[in-house]
């Protein structure tokens, strides 16, 4: 919207562009999908969005901005359309931000390091809270869409107001959390998909037991699931499927009991070594899946593509649990493991402002956490890449396997040490 732009003050921003014949293509193509993409990001002078003169906006600077999983879902055109009502395009995307305030109109002095709530619910928006907003629900907002601000359910997912892969960007003053001093800015970037999977694991139904947990993936979210599982359910045995050789070393590090690492030839939802959980798989018939008698308590499918749904239907337990943390789209699957052994999905989405809770909780109980855990954690982000060197970011995710990103951000890359 032009309305909300503002021309007398500009920044430089990683605009991603939607193309149509791109998307096409990378329909067709898809192991070329992300060099694909990177054609459609340009990095651009651009106008500051009129928010900047609401007193209830504060200026950011951005010092690192992660790539997230589903920033890397939309860039190769691997998203459901499901939710593009609630995005506007083009935008500077980044959603996963620590920076430091770049203004003196704001509660904290200038230079103060901070990370951020990305949400634009109703009191970003500034209009009447919604009945999920007024009951401390956000997530759940009924006005991501509203014609003030227009479309856009997070900060980098909307036209005019930028996110963190700029040089700077504008965020409502209450959702600015400053980080401690002593924190590492590599650290503090992983505040926001922390606080995704600490609210994602607080909708898991707790016996009080010690729940055989399997993990499925070794990205960002895999990861900090093994450590916050770990940490909430100390005494649960906790395994985890993991891809590359630095994936399966964290995993153990971070408190995964078990690793399986991928490996070729070998499937692991008929793997002889399950059989001690799940029961010796029986003979498949037709064409279907494999069943197993038992199977995990738990299983937190952090992939979100049709193998990792398949493994977790086939290796949860009857009456079990699986949670979806892994912005699972469309795809093709066969339900019936599901209804016919009982067994619970679990959706999550966002940070969990309660109705219990004032929604500063999660991210200042996120913040603390991350500050005083002894596991290696800023080890997750293994590349830093100046925003300017953007392509840089996108060979490394390409290639994947010589480099083995796992978190890949956006800033001064003198941080990286």
């Amino acid at each position: 919207m032009d309305a909300l732009t503002h021309t007398a003050e500009t920044y430089q921003g990683l605009e991603f562009h939607i193309n149509p014949l791109y998307m096409a293509w990378q329909k067709l193509r898809p192991s070329h999908a992300l060099a694909v993409a990177s054609k459609s990001l340009h990095l651009r002078s651009r106008p500051a969005p009129l928010v900047v003169e609401d007193p209830a906006w504060v200026a950011i600077k951005p010092i690192l901005s992660g790539i997230c999983g589903s920033d890397l879902s939309i860039m190769r055109a691997q998203s459901s359309p499901y939710l593009a009502p609630l995005t506007s395009f083009p935008a500077v995307l980044g959603h996963e931000v620590v920076g430091e305030i770049d203004t003196l109109n704001a509660p904290w002095p200038r230079g103060t390091r901070v990370v951020i709530d990305p949400s634009l619910a109703c009191a970003a928006r500034g209009i009447r809270p919604c009945s999920a907003c007024a009951k401390g629900e956000p997530d759940e907002c009924a006005n991501r869409h509203h014609p003030k601000l227009g479309p856009g359910m997070l900060l980098g997912y909307h036209q005019d107001i930028p996110g963190g892969w700029s040089t700077r960007m504008w965020v409502p003053r209450q959702q600015i959390y400053p980080i401690p001093t002593t924190m590492t800015a590599r650290r503090a970037v992983l505040t926001e998909p922390s606080s995704i999977v600490w609210q994602a694991l607080s909708r898991i139904q707790d016996d009080g037991g010690s729940p055989t947990t399997l993990i499925l993936g070794g990205g960002t979210i895999g990861l900090l699931s093994i450590w916050l599982f770990k940490m909430l359910h100390p005494t649960a045995k906790v395994f985890a499927r993991t891809r590359y050789p630095l994936q399966s070393r964290l995993a153990s590090q971070l408190g995964a009991d078990v690793v399986y690492q991928d490996q070729a030839g070998i499937n692991l939802v008929t793997s002889l070594t399950l059989n001690p959980i799940a029961g010796e798989p029986l003979d498949t018939k037709f064409g279907g899946w494999p069943f197993r008698p038992r199977g995990f308590d738990i299983i937190i499918d952090t992939v979100g593509s049709e193998t990792s749904f398949y493994q977790s239907a086939t290796l949860v337990r009857p009456g079990g649990q699986i949670l979806l943390l892994g912005g699972a789209g469309k795809m093709s699957v066969d339900l019936t493991p599901i209804w016919s052994r009982r067994v619970t999905l679990i959706g999550s989405f966002g940070y969990g402002h309660g109705p219990s809770s004032p929604a500063t909780t999660t991210f200042n109980t996120v913040i603390k956490t991350l500050d005083e855990t002894p596991k290696p954690i800023e080890q997750l982000v293994t590349h830093i890449v100046a925003l300017n060197q953007y392509q840089e970011a996108i060979e490394i995710l390409q290639r994947r396997q010589g480099a083995e990103p796992i978190k890949v951000a956006f800033g001064p890359p003198s941080l990286a040490t």
